[in-house]
């Protein structure tokens, strides 16, 4: 089997940067502290955008998930 080559290792000479680049429209469920209930249950509806430099080809957007799960209480 041939290996592929990983085209978001090699440099870009382009020097082109993107001002925006991420994931739209997840649907997230959170806890919110209401006054009157203490706790209310919802749905958040999140967009996830990172700026990317020039230098950098690309950006892994399973991780935007990750994170997000890592800070979930």
């Amino acid at each position: 089997m041939k290996d592929k080559l990983d085209l978001q290792s090699l440099s870009d000479d382009r020097k082109v940067k993107i001002d925006k680049v991420g994931v739209k429209n997840i649907r997230y469920p959170i806890i919110v502290e209401d006054r009157t209930n203490n706790i209310q249950n919802t749905i958040a509806e999140l967009d996830i955008y990172v700026e990317l430099p020039h230098q950098h080809r690309g950006t892994h957007m399973s991780r935007f998930i990750e994170i997000l799960n890592k800070f979930h209480k």
